[in-house]
């Protein structure tokens, strides 16, 4: 009975990874569900889970022995980004590629981020956003474990998230760095569908793959589609890096992760939001994969479906 470990559960990728991977298992994978808050996971997710065979229980990326106790007996994990940045992110990193060494783990299936791959003398000519992942996949790639590492590209979910509640702020508008260029942003969705399809062995070994949309789009046609279905009347402004990065400095957003974002006009740091426009605006997201569809059977979901589940809080007129 091989054994699958699918860590950070109880997060929105990895729930969505949990889900599906508990839908396509074999009868004799043994699908064992770890999270730092088993408290958070909601009840009727819990017993849906439960129900399905999955063994849910504690382990934390900050607790090495917690990660050992359920490693132990694994032929794959996964190890799914946190919102941490720089050191604290790289060191959990760390403390799981460490233990599924040292449990005799074969494989680690791992989160990156479109633009890890990039070759640079200096740590800082990489774009802030896959910084920490191109230095996450050099652990695993000296660790001598099999990998399959899946390179997101950025969601779509981002956009009436994290963006959208900002519009008001800044005067019905949304300021862009992005300049005019098309990204193919993926659904959270798929990526969570393709790294349970990765973790229980339908990827092939020590293989990378980039993970997007359907087609690349801009930020303004995603504007006015949003607008479209809300009657939300909002402009579209194109600004340059350091014109977005005064506005929002002025305005009390963080240079850097804070890690308390409740009291944010954006829940982003500065880094954080002007990298997601240089990814569009300088090609790191121009192309797209059949990566989805290859490796779960479905089509990537087009930016209209993935957004509908968000209409209950676009902007309103």
């Amino acid at each position: 009975m091989p054994k699958y470990v699918l860590t950070r559960a109880g997060g929105n990728l990895g729930g969505a990874a949990a889900s599906y991977a508990l839908d396509i298992a074999k009868p004799d994978d043994e699908i064992v569900l770890t999270t730092s808050d088993v408290d958070g996971i909601s009840a009727v997710t819990l017993k849906d889970w439960i129900r399905k065979g999955a063994r849910v229980c504690f382990a934390s990326y900050d607790d090495a022995e917690s990660l050992r106790s359920v490693f132990v007996g694994a032929e794959a994990v996964t190890l799914i980004s946190t919102w941490l940045l720089g050191e604290g992110r790289r060191c959990q990193a760390r403390t799981v590629i460490d233990a599924a060494k040292q449990c005799g783990v074969k494989r680690i299936c791992y989160t990156s981020f479109v633009g890890a791959g990039m070759q640079a003398e200096r740590e800082e000519d990489v774009p802030f956003l896959p910084r920490d992942h191109r230095v996450i996949e050099a652990y695993i790639y000296e660790s001598g474990l099999e990998y399959n590492i899946q390179r997101n590209y950025l969601y779509i979910d981002n956009i009436p998230v994290l963006f959208g509640p900002s519009w008001k702020i800044c005067n019905d508008r949304w300021l862009s760095n992005s300049h005019g260029k098309a990204g193919a942003y993926v659904a959270r969705e798929d990526c969570g569908r393709v790294l349970a399809s990765l973790l229980l062995g339908r990827g092939q070994p020590n293989t990378v793959y980039d993970v997007t949309g359907p087609e690349a789009i801009t930020d303004e046609r995603i504007f006015e589609w949003v607008c479209s279905q809300s009657g939300y009347q909002g402009q579209f402004v194109s600004m340059t890096d350091e014109g977005l990065k005064k506005f929002w400095l002025d305005r009390g957003l963080p240079s850097v992760n804070s890690g308390n974002s409740s009291n944010l006009p954006m829940k982003l740091c500065i880094e954080d939001l002007l990298c997601c426009g240089e990814m569009v605006a300088k090609g790191y997201m121009r192309n797209t994969s059949n990566a989805v569809e290859e490796l779960t059977g479905q089509p990537a979901i087009a930016f209209q479906v993935a957004l509908l589940k968000y209409r209950g809080i676009f902007p309103q007129p």
